[in-house]
């Protein structure tokens, strides 16, 4: 069989022929969003007026809840303080002496416990952590019983801290309170004597530590002398702060935390009535009158503030030049007490008529 020859026309023929090639996807032309259109729905109703005894609240329009608070509080205070008046029983002999020093001895294992809701709630607590705050350099803490303001110094701004009490039982309590709370900081010391003897001098400082055992009355005195609720226990309160004076720097300073006579004289009979029961309980004669000790002490006096219906005092002062930079000082306290009483009775016209207009409405 012969072969054709090859058309020359015609391409030549290939072993395979190849597929032609799908179009290539194309994703289809995107979709536009139909038109807005408002909603047919029906529209919500209008919100319901408040009622006709609503009335809404204007600035300054706030005195009767804020009275309500500090009527609740004053409430409470006096309630607590009254029930606190009747458990005090008076003494069976009625004689008892200036000097109760001795019933801390017995009260030392439970006094924390003893006044520690009590001054929660009096705020006095509050002002202990205030006033040691403000101690430093040397100092000298007269009085310090159980230790109540050792948690409250700024041990960064203090030198050294002499703490000194006549009762070695209550001594005992504040140094270990003392020693769970301060364990590294040794530029402490602790002195068990009476404060109406001559103070011992700021102690030696050795790096981290104090020389113990010398603490007889030396050169040099405290940048700080501090004393919370003291002069109630002693037979001598005005001897007691000249002694504190007399430790102190020219340009030191002497802080004291106090309870005494109160502004108001019903206050004052409940006080004087108490006194003997309360002083034989508790080693305390709170009917004392601090303001005319420290006026006879001649304290050079910087600031006075009273709390508590007056019965609380705080005192910032300095050693002063002798008597009557005190008197002076409370005559500026006494002025402020009438213009504070003036407030009040301002205040209370205020609330009242807020409650009448409120009534109107």
């Amino acid at each position: 069989m012969t072969k054709r020859p090859p058309n020359p026309q015609q391409p030549p023929t290939l072993p395979y022929q190849a597929k032609p090639l799908p179009p290539k996807w194309k994703s289809p032309p995107p979709s536009k969003p139909p038109p807005y259109r408002p909603s047919t729905a029906a529209k919500l109703p209008p919100p319901s007026p408040p009622p006709k005894h609503y009335t809404k609240p204007q600035r300054g329009s706030y005195g009767l809840p804020l009275f309500g608070v500090f009527a609740f509080a004053f409430g409470f205070y006096g309630l607590f303080a009254w029930e606190a008046l009747k458990s005090i029983e008076p003494p069976a002999n009625h004689n008892v002496p200036l000097d109760v020093a001795d019933r801390y001895d017995r009260l030392a294992p439970d006094f924390d416990w003893d006044v520690g809701a009590t001054e929660l709630l009096t705020g006095i607590l509050w002002r202990r952590r205030q006033l040691a705050k403000r101690a430093g350099g040397d100092v000298l803490e007269v009085s310090c019983g159980t230790g109540r303001n050792g948690g409250y110094y700024r041990l960064g701004q203090c030198r050294s801290i002499t703490f000194l009490d006549r009762s070695g039982k209550m001594m005992e309590v504040a140094r270990e309170k003392w020693r769970k709370a301060h364990p590294a900081w040794g530029r402490v010391r602790w002195v068990v004597q009476s404060a109406l003897e001559p103070l011992p001098a700021p102690p030696s400082v050795v790096g981290q530590e104090v020389r113990e055992g010398d603490v007889s009355v030396q050169k040099g005195k405290y940048d700080t002398v501090l004393q919370t609720m003291g002069l109630c226990s002693t037979p001598e309160p005005t001897r007691l702060l000249r002694n504190m004076a007399a430790a102190c720097k020219p340009d030191g300073q002497i802080l004291l935390l106090e309870h005494g006579r109160s502004h108001y004289d019903w206050l004052n009979r409940y006080l004087d009535a108490s006194a003997p029961g309360h002083a034989d309980r508790f080693g305390c004669w709170w009917n004392k009158d601090i303001g005319k000790i420290v006026e006879e002490s001649g304290l050079e006096v910087v600031r006075i503030k009273r709390y508590n219906f007056g019965t609380t005092w705080w005192v910032e002062a300095r050693p002063g030049n002798g008597e009557g930079s005190g008197k002076r000082a409370l005559e500026v306290e006494e002025g402020m007490r009438w213009r504070l009483e003036e407030l009040v009775e301002k205040g209370k016209k205020e609330v009242k008529e807020v409650v009448q207009r409120s009534r109107e409405q």
